[in-house]
C-alpha cells in the first residue's frame, strides 16, 4: 500500500514537472552518488569567507528551517497536525542561482550519521505523513530561492527538520495554548502568557483581551506582522518575539513607559529599528543572531539599558553610542568578527559581564583596567597572546587563544575566584596561581607545560597544594 501511494504521488509529480524530493537511498541510487554530490554540490558549511575562514552559517540554516516550517503550515495545515514529534535530516541542493535542485531527506540504509551531535530517531515517514511531506516539499522545492553570501556555486546544506506537532507542557501557572487564552474568564487577572511553539502564523488577536499582562512569550513561531495594537496594552513589561521572521517595514514601536524586557533574536533584524529607543524604560534587550548592520547612533536614547546582546550579529564594528550606556551592566558579544575592542566598550564604567569569545581579537585595549566594576570577563576562543593590566575580576577565561607565556598580570588578580587558560601554548608552569588566595576553580590542561611535563615536579606540586586548599584543578 505504501508504495503504491507513493508511486502515485511521484507519477502526479512526473506529469507536472520534475521530482525534486528524494529519501536518501532513492536519490543515491538514481541520481547522484555521495561522492558526485560532494562534487557537484559542495557543503555550504564548508565555504570560506573572504578571510580563508570557515563562514559561521547558523542563522542561514535557521532562516532555512524557518521558511520550510512556514511555507509547509501555509500549503497543508496536516503538517502540524500529527500527534508523534519526529525529526527528519534535510539535505537541500541549490543551484548557483540560489534555486532548489533537489531536496533529500532521512540517512542511507548504510550510512550511520549523527546531526548536529544528535541520531536521529525517526528517518521513515509514514503512508499519511508521505502523502503530506511529498506536497509541502514539491511546492517549497519550486518556490523556494536562497542566494548565501560568498557562495557563487552550486552547494547543499543540511538542516534538522520538524514534522509532527508534539506535545506542550501545560502549566497551572500561566496560559500556554490559544485555546486556554480563548476560555480565560477572568482575562483582568493573567499576567502571563506563554504562546510560544504553537506554529502561529498570525498575531493571537486573544492577546489584546488581557489589559493587565506583563509578560507575553511569542518566540518561536511564524508571524510576520506584529499589530500596533499591542501597545494597548499598558503594563506590559516583558515580550518576547524571538524566533519569529518579522516584517520590520510594518513594525514599529509606539513610546511607552512600561516595557523593560526584550527579545528580538532570529527575528531577521538586518538594521536597528528606530523607533525602538521608543521603550524608554527599557533595560534588557536581546538583538543577537541577527545580521544587523550598525549606525554609531543607534544606542543613543537607550541610557536605562543594564543588558545587551549582541551575540552573533556578524559585526566587525561596534557604533559609538554604545559607549553612552551609561548603566549597562552585561554586555555579549559572543560569536562576531571583532579585530579589536573599541574604547567606547572601556568608558562602560557599571559593566560587570563583559563577553568578547569567539571573536578575532589579536589584544585587548589598556583602557580595560579603568573599568572599575568589571568582575567577569570571557575572551575564549580569540587570538590573543598578550594581556594588559586588567580590573580586580573575580572570572577569567582566555581559553583557546595563543599565549604562549602565562600573562603576569593574572597574578595581580587577588579577587580571582575561577580561571581558565586551558588550550593554549604556555610552556612555564605558572606556580605563582598558588599566590591568589581566593581561587576556587583553575583550567589550565592543553597547555605545553601540561602535555610535556604532566608528572613533573613542579606541576606535580602545583596541583598537590591547590587542591589540599580544596581548589578545583582540570
Amino acid at each position: 500500500m505504501n508504495k503504491l501511494l507513493l508511486l502515485l504521488i511521484l507519477g502526479s509529480i512526473a506529469t507536472f514537472g520534475q521530482q525534486r524530493v528524494y529519501q536518501r537511498d532513492k536519490f543515491e541510487k538514481e541520481i547522484l552518488s555521495n561522492t558526485l554530490a560532494e562534487k557537484q554540490y559542495p557543503s555550504a558549511t564548508r565555504s570560506k569567507d573572504k578571510n580563508n575562514e570557515i563562514q559561521n552559517l547558523a542563522l542561514d540554516e535557521r532562516k532555512i528551517n524557518n521558511d520550510f516550517m512556514k511555507a509547509a503550515i501555509k500549503k497543508n495545515s496536516q503538517y502540524i497536525s500529527i500527534v508523534e514529534s519526529k525529526n527528519m535530516p534535510i539535505e537541500i541542493f541549490f543551484n548557483k542561482n540560489g534555486e532548489v535542485d533537489y531536496l533529500v531527506y532521512g540517512f542511507s540504509s548504510f550510512d550511520n550519521r549523527v546531526f548536529n551531535g544528535k541520531k536521529f530517531l525517526f528517518d521513515t515517514l509514514n503512508t499519511e505523513e508521505s502523502k503530506v511531506f511529498y506536497e509541502v516539499a514539491e511546492d517549497f522545492c519550486k518556490k523556494y530561492k536562497c542566494q548565501l553570501k560568498g557562495v557563487e556555486n552550486n552547494y547543499s546544506f543540511y538542516i534538522g527538520l520538524g514534522f509532527g506537532k508534539g506535545q506542550k507542557k501545560m502549566s497551572k501557572k500561566y496560559i500556554s495554548t490559544i485555546e486556554m487564552a480563548e476560555n480565560c474568564t477572568n482575562p483582568d487577572t493573567v499576567k502571563t502568557l506563554m504562546l510560544n511553539k504553537l506554529y502561529l502564523t498570525n498575531f493571537p488577536e486573544v492577546v489584546l483581551r488581557f489589559k493587565n499582562l506583563e509578560k507575553l512569550d511569542l518566540s518561536d513561531n511564524y508571524i510576520e506582522q506584529v499589530p500596533s495594537k499591542i501597545w494597548g496594552l499598558k503594563k506590559l513589561k516583558f515580550l518576547s518575539l524571538s524566533g519569529n521572521y518579522v516584517d520590520y517595514t510594518n513594525f514599529g514601536f509606539k513610546r511607552n513607559k512600561h516595557l523593560k524586557d526584550l527579545n528580538l533574536q532570529y527575528t531577521g533584524m538586518s538594521k536597528m529599528p528606530k523607533s525602538l529607543k521608543r521603550n524608554r524604560r527599557l533595560e534588557i534587550l536581546f538583538v543577537g543572531n541577527n545580521p544587523i548592520k550598525f549606525t554609531d547612533n543607534d544606542f543613543n536614547r537607550m541610557k536605562r539599558l543594564k543588558a545587551l546582546n549582541l551575540y552573533n550579529v556578524r559585526t566587525s564594528t561596534l557604533p559609538k553610542s554604545i559607549g553612552k550606556l551609561n548603566n549597562l551592566e552585561e554586555l555579549d558579544l559572543y560569536y562576531n568578527n571583532l579585530q579589536f575592542l573599541p574604547i567606547e566598550v572601556c568608558r562602560l564604567a557599571n559593566l560587570k559581564t563583559l563577553a568578547l569569545s569567539n571573536n578575532q581579537l589579536w589584544n585587548l585595549p589598556v583602557e580595560i583596567a579603568k573599568m572599575p566594576k568589571l568582575q567577569t570577563l570571557y575572551a575564549h576562543h580569540n587570538r590573543l597572546n598578550s594581556l594588559p593590566n586588567l580590573p580586580n575580576l573575580k572570572f577569567l577565561d582566555v581559553g583557546y587563544n595563543l599565549f604562549k607565556v602565562f600573562p603576569e598580570q593574572i597574578y595581580e588578580l587577588q579577587n580571582l575566584e575561577e580561571f581558565d587558560i586551558t588550550n593554549n601554548q604556555v610552556e612555564e608552569v605558572p606556580e605563582k596561581l598558588l599566590g591568589l588566595k581566593k581561587l576556587q576553580k583553575v583550567y589550565i590542561r592543553g597547555n605545553v607545560f601540561y602535555k610535556v611535563n604532566e608528572k613533573s615536579k613542579e606541576l606535580s606540586k602545583l596541583v598537590a597544594d591547590l587542591e589540599q586548599r580544596q581548589v578545583l584543578v582540570r
